[in-house]
């Protein structure tokens, strides 16, 4: 029992266990409860608001974490620009899939910045479209081994959690080059390929610009 609600009780005169309990609860005919002082006691010190304002807030962060990782995989991305780029796919050609896939574990959110499409270990990944590798290899955060390739258009497509890496900057990719491997490595809790299409420099949700994803 906390030292001040025992002060509490102490201070009540003649009065047996139960009477006691009474009073403490409000169940008496004034309707007065001690343990209401307690609480307003408690309220009015501003250490213990200050707790509850840091807890709101490690709690809120924790909602945001959970909503980006409750999937198989998934690179929480940040993605807070509620003003996307409008993009025009009626002007691209020769767009295909990534990969042979069994389902989306995540799709595209503001918390999500791309798909995670569920494949087993070590199934072969292509470029969505042809372009120019601009980056390849382990990125030392969430992706894991990764991949981000220029296309035309001010398009870009990013490939994480590959198992292995199969090309290099500079190389040029067609819609049959293999990129590499899809696994787990990185932020993941299982084989995937995370796939982040960007235009413009801003991410942009991929069923807008990808084939058969959602």
């Amino acid at each position: 029992m906390p030292e001040n609600v025992q002060i509490i009780f102490d201070s009540v005169p003649q009065m047996d266990l139960k009477q006691k309990v009474a009073k403490f609860f409000g169940f008496t005919k004034s309707g007065a409860s001690l343990l209401g002082k307690v609480v307003r006691k408690i309220h009015t010190k501003r250490e213990t608001r200050k707790i509850a304002g840091v807890a709101l807030v490690f709690i809120g962060a924790g909602i945001i974490v959970y909503t980006g990782t409750r999937n198989i995989g998934g690179n929480p991305g940040i993605n807070i620009d509620f003003n996307p780029p409008i993009v025009d796919a009626s002007t691209l050609d020769s767009v295909q899939k990534p990969i042979d896939y069994t389902y989306e574990s995540q799709r595209y959110t503001w918390v999500h910045s791309g798909i995670d499409l569920v494949a087993p270990t070590g199934t072969p990944v292509y470029p969505i479209m042809p372009g120019i590798i601009k980056e390849a290899g382990p990125s030392g955060s969430g992706y894991g081994n990764f991949v981000i390739i220029s296309h035309d258009q001010e398009y870009e497509s990013l490939y994480g959690h590959l198992s292995e890496v199969e090309v290099k900057p500079g190389d040029k990719v067609t819609l049959s080059s293999e990129l590499g491997k899809s696994g787990s490595t990185g932020w993941s809790t299982g084989p995937h390929l995370h796939l982040e299409v960007y235009y413009q420099g801003k991410t942009v949700n991929p069923s807008e610009i990808v084939p058969s994803v959602q």
